[in-house]
């Protein structure tokens, strides 16, 4: 536990921790952003579509071979 000689002190203290907060407020915003994006449908349907070209290219490079 911290010893305040004076409320300068306390004030500084306050205000460097709501400056931490907020931008911990804003980095969550961000991370919540990335997770919809993640989860958006577009982002399945590629990645749908990644999954299936290389499963296609795989059975033409069998039937190749």
């Amino acid at each position: 536990m911290r010893i305040y000689e004076n409320p300068q002190q306390i004030k500084r203290d306050l205000e460097l921790l709501k400056l931490k907060r907020d931008i911990s407020i804003e980095e969550l915003k961000l991370v919540k952003e990335d997770f919809k994006e993640d989860l958006s449908m577009s982002s399945w349907m590629q990645a749908a579509l990644k999954t299936v070209a290389k499963v296609g290219l795989f059975r033409v490079a069998r039937k190749i071979i």
